[in-house]
């Protein structure tokens, strides 16, 4: 890739100057075109990709849960209450609605399989913990394409049980307004959670939250229902999820920070990944 950079931005300068041979003597001067490559090009490019993957990453995690909400309890958003909460979900996370609907009509055939809800554990490098979210039709196309990828990037597959006891279990709710404590302690209140409730930044980067994500909060696995539904019926868009908190953070140097991310990047293209968890310390 990097020599077809070199040769287009050699074409580009030689295409910029006037190569007409000229009389002895005359004298004629062109400046050549500027042409932006080079590391600003590239990280804009970047960039865009992770965005367009982050958005495929969205809709498809919704379409699965579409397909699973409607195979538990049907297509009529007024009584699946299921289905009810992944729509607002998606609208949450900006998912068109045709993606939604798609998936509803596939969900009512027979012949479309059902989604499992998978956890897989790895170490990365320095000792990291890596946990694997992945929604998939296919346990065993799964579990063969997580384990190759951590391999592939020198990470090793990891017993139940053993990564994820450094992590909480938590339910997270991303809102698209901003609240303040006392508002968000009094919708709790008023919808019968008893267990604490944490208010944070969004997080782009770790978690992907969106751009008109303004707050998160966390709160109790059995009481992510009852918060997320207060607070859509106050009129606040959010999305909700369960999610792995690691309690103690590990230091790592910058080699295996780099090896680690790397390792992420290359889980998260797998279509059944829906997401990503650690508890590498970052700057």
């Amino acid at each position: 890739m990097a020599r077809a950079f070199f040769s287009l931005a050699l074409l580009t300068l030689v295409a910029s100057y006037d190569l007409v041979r000229v009389p002895a003597g005359a004298v004629r001067h062109r400046a050549p075109a500027v042409v932006m490559m080079g590391r600003k090009f590239e990280n804009n490019k970047l960039k865009m990709a992770k965005t367009a993957l982050a958005y495929a990453k969205k809709a498809s995690y919704i379409g699965k849960k579409v397909v699973i909400a409607v195979k538990a309890g049907g297509d009529d958003p007024g009584i699946n209450r299921q289905l009810a909460a992944v729509m607002a979900e998606a609208n949450a996370l900006n998912v068109p609605k045709d993606v939604v609907n798609k998936n509803i009509k596939r969900a009512m055939d027979t012949d479309t399989a059902n989604y499992d809800e998978l956890t897989y554990e790895g170490y990365g490098h320095g000792g990291v913990g890596l946990i694997v979210n992945v929604l998939s039709d296919n346990k065993n196309r799964a579990n063969e394409m997580v384990s190759t990828a951590l391999k592939k990037e020198g990470c090793k597959v990891a017993a139940s049980g053993s990564v994820a006891f450094n992590f909480a279990r938590k339910g997270r709710l991303a809102i698209n307004d901003a609240l303040d404590e006392e508002t968000l302690l009094e919708l709790a209140i008023e919808a019968g959670c008893e267990g604490d409730v944490e208010l944070s930044e969004p997080d782009t980067e770790g978690r992907g939250d969106a751009e008109e994500v303004q707050c998160v909060t966390l709160c109790e696995v059995t009481e992510l229902g009852l918060l997320q539904s207060a607070l859509q019926e106050a009129g606040h868009v959010c999305s909700g999820q369960l999610v792995n908190v690691p309690m103690t953070m590990v230091e790592c140097n910058d080699d295996d920070e780099e090896l680690n991310y790397k390792a992420i990047d290359r889980l998260e293209e797998i279509d059944d990944v829906s997401s990503v968890e650690h508890n590498m310390a970052v700057a």
